[in-house]
């Protein structure tokens, strides 16, 4: 896959200093009156994940998917910090270039990490959160098995029986509404084989499970209104994860998707797509 061509006819990408370039598929521009809309993607993924979401959410909204440094289609330095605080900082540079005064933010897994953290860094000047099952610090062996991740172990990730094996963990773990099979496998992972991707997806498992501890520590200094999306069929993310994360926010409520797994809005799109644009909806209905 030719990373120096977006996967969307309208993905543009943007240089920050110090950095290198970011990719974001932004759409909607005339309904910037009605709000911004952030699309954050989980670990391993890319702005890609949100094609069943962008234009639906457009109609509504100015809609900016990106792809978070070292994943996708963006810029992966080594010699960079992929911490969850660094990325935040980063997604806020890029407002600023983007000259996005204020947002609502959607994330997935690690993205909804991500738009909590924003929500303590900027908390003015980000509006409502919907967080697609997001990760907690209480997976017990799985974010022990992240956290042994380091970049000595980068080799390994180029062995022939990787990407099967990794397929075989999105097909019975990830998804439930999804067909995996071998073409969607090759697209969720073709920007993996770019230079530095892999470094990249070891440093922030690497980190994570202390990102996560820090985050949920100030769980409670969070006032925005927030939406917590959640798969009943996730392997990763069960149940009483995403419900004390619930229970520590100050304004949240749970919304259950039957029929998924770990991505919602790949996999019930339609209902995924009407839950975001009520909930966020009623933001700009307030304020008439």
């Amino acid at each position: 896959m030719d990373l120096s061509q977006s996967w969307h006819p309208q993905g543009r990408f943007h240089e920050l200093p110090a950095l290198g370039r970011l990719h974001v598929v932004s759409l909607g521009q005339e309904q910037a009156a009605r709000g911004h809309l952030l699309l954050l993607h989980g670990f391993v993924q890319a702005s890609w994940a949100w094609r069943f979401n962008v234009e639906a959410l457009a109609e509504h909204f100015a809609v900016h998917a990106i792809c978070l440094p070292g994943f996708g289609w963006s810029c992966k330095p080594r010699a960079t910090s992929y911490r969850l605080v660094a990325q935040a900082e980063r997604i806020v540079q890029l407002c600023d270039l983007l000259g996005i005064a204020s947002a609502h933010v959607v994330g997935n897994s690690l993205g909804g990490s991500l738009a909590l953290q924003l929500a303590l860094l900027q908390p003015q000047r980000f509006d409502r959160l919907v967080l697609v099952n997001p990760a907690g610090s209480d997976l017990g062996v799985l974010n022990a098995l992240l956290a042994i991740q380091t970049a000595a172990w980068e080799p390994l990730l180029h062995l022939p029986g990787i990407k099967p094996l990794l397929g075989l963990g999105l097909r019975h773990l990830a998804y439930a509404g999804v067909t995996v099979d071998q073409q969607f496998v090759q697209s969720f992972f073709a920007p993996m084989d770019a230079a530095g991707a892999k470094y990249a997806a070891l440093q922030v498992a690497g980190h994570f499970g202390r990102d996560l501890a820090a985050l949920e520590a100030r769980l409670g200094d969070i006032a925005h209104p927030t939406l917590v999306c959640w798969g009943q069929s996730d392997g990763i993310v069960p149940r009483a994860t995403v419900e004390r994360t619930v229970r520590g926010l100050c304004q949240a409520r749970l919304e259950v998707f039957d029929c998924s797994g770990h991505c919602p809005m790949e996999e019930e799109p339609r209902r995924f797509n009407r839950e975001i644009v009520q909930f966020l909806s009623a933001s700009a209905d307030a304020g008439k």
